[in-house]
């Protein structure tokens, strides 16, 4: 399976094929993200739309590229882990999230806007693990709540936590959160519908 490099510069961005996994120009992600692929009650969620490029999704009817997943993004997650429980309440899932100089607004700091998007991502990512394990389309995001607590620097790489609190039905609420250190930069709250089967 090959990925992408995102090599970028203040002007543009271009990604290339390689054959490890996708990093940024900006550094590595961070090694708390490693460990987890080790941690056995964890699992890497993987799409072949996420790990294979901007060429497999244009051969396989994506129109662009993925405004989170991608390398090129301004806010980019290379990828999430799932720790699933049956039933879904308490299945959590966790990736990084680097903030790359397209998400720039203020000298230095990142747009209130590159939080709520993952917010939004993961929140949607989580809600399709309800049955414990994840099931890659099988709702829709339809509400977020998200109070932004501390600013972000660019270039900096972000804990991005995500939790199935309560299911009702085909209602699935979700706890999310971003975390530098202890520090909680963003929290939300969000309502996954799941398709009906």
């Amino acid at each position: 399976v090959g990925s992408e490099m995102c090599i970028r510069d203040s002007h543009t961005c271009a990604c290339v094929s390689l054959t490890m996994e996708r990093i940024t120009l900006n550094g590595l992600p961070p090694a708390w993200l490693d460990e987890l692929e080790d941690d056995e009650s964890y699992e890497r969620v993987r799409l072949p739309e996420w790990d294979n490029g901007t060429e497999w999704r244009r051969k396989n009817g994506f129109k662009g590229s993925d405004y989170v997943h991608d390398a090129c993004a301004a806010v980019h997650v290379p990828r999430y882990y799932l720790r699933g429980v049956a039933g879904g309440v308490g299945s959590k899932l966790v990736g990084a999230a680097h903030f790359g100089p397209g998400a720039e607004s203020h000298r230095g700091l990142c747009h209130g806007g590159t939080m709520c998007s993952l917010m939004d991502d993961v929140i949607g990512w989580t809600g399709f693990c309800a049955t414990g394990a994840c099931e890659p389309w099988s709702g829709f995001t339809v509400q977020i709540n998200t109070a932004l607590k501390r600013p972000v620097e660019v270039g900096s790489w972000l804990r991005l936590e995500g939790e199935i609190v309560k299911i009702e039905g085909r209602k699935v609420s979700v706890k999310a959160r971003l975390l530098l250190g202890a520090d909680v930069h963003c929290e939300a709250e969000g309502l996954v519908v799941l398709k009906k089967s």
